[in-house]
C-alpha cells in the first residue's frame, strides 16, 4: 500500500486493544459506585467520533448519553450533567486547549473523568479519575479512540445486563487487526484511482447516517477541509431531501457511506436519486470488508472504525496527487485564535 507501515499500524491497533483491562477495571469501578449517565465531550474529531457510540446506545441500551461539543457545553448549563455523570475524553496531543478546559470543568463540578491519551503527561492527565494511553498518529488515531470507546460502552451494557455477548464479542474483537488490513488492501486500487480523478475537485458532498453519520461529519470536517482545504458538506442522509438535493449536478462529486445499521435505507434513497443527476458519486461500504464477527451485530458496533480505516487510503492517495501533505495547515494552531 502506498506510503503506509503496516508494522506501525498494527501496533497502534493492537496497543489500543491491548488496554481493555485497564477499561474494565475503570469502568467496573464505577458501576459499583453507581453514576447517572454517560457525557461524551469533544471537539472536531474527537467529538464526531461520538456520535457512532450515541447511535450504538441509543439502539441498544437504557443508558443515557449526551455527545456534546466541549466550549458549548462550558456554556451552555446542561441539565442533565452533574457530579454523578461520567465524563468521557480523548486526545492525541494531551493538550488541545478546550478538551483540557472541559476537563477541568467537570473535575471541579466533582463528576468522574475517564481519558484516552496518545501522548502521556501532557495537560489533560491531570484532570483524569482514570487515564489510559496508547502511542497513536493522525492516520491511525482513530482505530485507538474507536476501540477505547467501543471497549467502554460495551463494558458499560454488560454491567447494565444489556450485553450478554460480551464476551464472545470481545475474544472476536481481539483478532480485527488484520482484518482492517485486509479492509485497506480491498480499497487502496478504488482509492487510488478516486483520488486520481479528483486533484482538482472544488466541492464535494459526504452523506452518511446511522452508525456513520459522525464519520461522513468528520471525514468532511477533518479531512477534506482542515487537511485539504477543499469546501465540502456533510449531509446526513435523512436530511438530503430537505435542502441540499438541489445542488447535485451532472458533474458533483458525492461520497456514499454505507455502513451495517439500520438507517441504510436512507441512504439507498440518496444513491437513487443522485445516481439519476450526477456521475460521480464513489460509495465505501463496510459491508464489503471481510470482519471476525460470527454475529451480525457485532459488525454495526465497528462499522464507524471499518470506514475510517479505508478511507484512510483515500485520505493518503488524495494528498498525493493534490501535492497538499494532511499535515499542511494555514490557521489550525498556528496562532491565538
Amino acid at each position: 500500500m502506498f506510503n503506509f507501515d503496516v508494522g506501525r499500524y498494527e501496533k497502534v491497533v493492537n496497543d489500543a486493544i491491548a488496554l481493555r483491562k485497564e477499561i474494565e477495571a475503570a469502568v467496573d469501578a464505577i458501576c459499583k459506585e453507581g453514576y447517572s449517565n454517560l457525557f461524551f465531550i469533544g471537539c472536531g474529531g474527537t467529538y464526531a467520533h461520538t456520535l457512532p457510540m450515541k447511535y450504538w446506545l441509543d439502539t441498544s441500551s437504557q443508558i443515557e448519553v449526551h455527545p456534546v461539543i466541549a466550549k458549548e457545553f462550558m456554556l451552555m448549563g446542561h441539565k442533565r450533567f452533574s457530579k454523578d455523570s461520567v465524563c468521557i475524553f480523548s486526545s492525541r496531543s494531551g493538550n488541545t486547549k478546550e478538551i483540557v478546559e472541559a476537563a477541568k470543568f467537570c473535575k471541579d463540578a466533582g463528576a468522574r473523568t475517564i481519558v484516552y491519551v496518545s501522548n502521556d503527561n501532557t495537560p489533560i492527565c491531570e484532570y483524569a479519575d482514570y487515564k489510559v494511553c496508547s502511542f497513536a498518529e493522525d492516520d491511525c488515531l482513530c482505530e485507538a479512540i474507536y476501540t477505547y470507546q467501543i471497549i467502554l460502552l460495551a463494558r458499560f451494557m454488560k454491567n447494565h445486563q444489556e450485553f450478554p455477548k460480551y464476551d464472545q464479542f470481545m475474544s472476536e474483537y481481539e483478532k480485527l487487526t488484520p482484518y482492517l488490513l485486509k479492509g485497506k488492501e480491498l480499497y487502496e486500487d478504488r482509492c487510488a484511482k478516486i483520488a486520481a480523478g479528483h486533484k482538482d475537485m472544488e466541492y464535494v458532498m459526504v452523506v452518511g447516517s446511522g452508525m456513520l453519520w459522525g464519520e461522513a461529519y468528520d471525514y468532511a470536517m477533518c479531512i477534506l477541509e482542515e487537511m485539504q482545504w477543499i469546501k465540502t458538506k456533510s449531509i446526513h442522509a435523512a436530511e438530503f431531501f430537505h435542502g441540499t438535493l438541489e445542488l447535485v449536478e451532472k458533474d458533483t462529486s458525492m461520497l456514499l457511506f454505507y455502513g451495517e445499521d439500520e438507517t441504510t435505507p436512507l441512504m439507498d434513497r440518496v444513491m437513487t436519486f443522485s445516481k439519476n443527476l450526477t456521475d460521480d458519486i464513489s460509495v465505501f461500504d463496510t459491508r464489503e470488508v471481510e470482519l471476525p464477527f460470527t454475529e451480525p451485530e457485532f459488525r454495526k458496533i465497528v462499522s464507524p472504525l471499518v470506514l475510517y480505516a479505508i478511507t484512510e487510503r483515500l485520505s493518503c492517495h488524495i494528498a498525493h496527487v493534490r501535492n497538499h501533505p494532511l499535515t499542511t495547515r494555514r490557521y489550525y494552531r498556528q496562532f491565538d485564535y
